[in-house]
């Protein structure tokens, strides 16, 4: 199992894994820019689309795209891809990660307090 895929799950209760990948495909694939919900659907499997509550989760999922920042969104029923695909768009984003793992890391310093009160 991807683990990027593994943590999509994380934000979409409803949507397996397989679901995940189809809504992933998809995006990648749709020619239409910027796309709405209704032109993703077209190129998802049926039982995936005609789940309202499934659907209210594409939605869903869309939109935790956007705070990573592969989508984004231009107006309120619309999205727009910044990047050609979301692992072109995570590769330049695991090295910037691999650079913070690298760095130092902050020591933690010991604080006493004395306790001044008479007795």
């Amino acid at each position: 199992m991807n683990p990027i895929i593994k943590m999509l799950t994380w934000k979409t209760r409803l949507l397996g894994e397989d679901d995940i990948r189809n809504i992933l495909t998809a995006v990648a694939n749709i020619d239409k820019q910027p796309f709405s919900l209704t032109d993703l659907a077209e190129l998802l499997p049926d039982e995936l689309v005609k789940d309202s509550k499934k659907r209210r989760s594409i939605s869903t999922l869309l939109s935790t795209l956007v705070d990573v920042g592969y989508l984004s969104k231009p107006s309120e029923r619309k999205w727009l891809r910044n990047s050609p695909s979301l692992s072109y768009y995570l590769s330049s984003q695991i090295i910037e990660l691999g650079n913070i793992e690298r760095g130092t890391p902050v020591k933690k310093v010991e604080k006493r307090i004395i306790d001044v009160s008479r007795r």
